[in-house]
């Protein structure tokens, strides 16, 4: 069992003699949250136990933030997840950066911030975080390595950069383009519904755990 499509294709293209069945993040499609004209600034969410998510947090708000905040004067990058180390807690002294740490509800979070970020460089399988902000209606901001394997197109419904430049553009571009937010957070409400609901696993356990011989 592999969580995405790519993974499969991966241990398939080596010529491995495996059956393989993709079985992936299972989400409840909460809903559409509040509207673009009702929400306001950005959010990066992870476990800063992983060190992808270290290497992100910083990468953005080195790199990637400064120059989305040049052009939108007021907006703030949350950064939210547990276990943060020193240099994590350290961004929330640079200008527009609050570092929350643990928080025990994600919702307002996914609900109330109008974009989230996933500027992962490393990593494999498929990204908790694009999920749970898809599940609230909320639009991603998403590398190619964040958005590998989630069937996600970029313009569709999610973005995709990789360049601090890039990205920033994305950023902005997303944040003031009210038509393309609603895009987005439509299509990625409907991605998750396709394909990470138990309603979508449904036929894979069945065909694993409970077929025949």
């Amino acid at each position: 069992l592999v969580v995405s499509p790519a993974e499969r294709e991966w241990i398939v293209g080596r010529g491995r003699q495996a059956h393989v069945e993709v079985l992936s993040n299972l989400h409840d499609v909460r809903g559409p949250g509040l509207p673009f004209a009702e929400r306001k600034d950005l959010v990066f969410v992870g476990n800063f136990l992983h060190p992808p998510n270290v290497d992100a947090a910083l990468w953005l708000s080195r790199e990637i933030f400064p120059l989305a905040r040049a052009r939108l004067a007021d907006v703030r990058l949350h950064c939210v997840g547990s276990h943060c180390p020193p240099e994590i807690l350290a961004l929330g002294t640079q200008p527009g950066i609050v570092v929350h740490g643990y928080v025990p509800d994600l919702t307002p979070c996914m609900e109330g911030i109008r974009v989230a970020l996933a500027p992962l460089r490393f990593g494999a399988g498929v990204k908790g975080k694009i999920n749970l902000s898809m599940a609230h209606g909320q639009p991603v901001v998403a590398t190619a390595c964040a958005a590998e394997g989630m069937h996600l197109r970029d313009g569709h419904d999610v973005l995709v950069a990789d360049s601090p430049a890039d990205f920033a553009e994305a950023v902005i571009r997303l944040y003031q383009d009210e038509a393309l937010w609603n895009l987005l957070a439509r299509n990625g409400l409907a991605n998750i519904a396709e394909h990470f609901t138990p309603d979508a696993a449904r036929d894979t356990v069945r065909r694993v755990f409970f077929a025949p011989g």
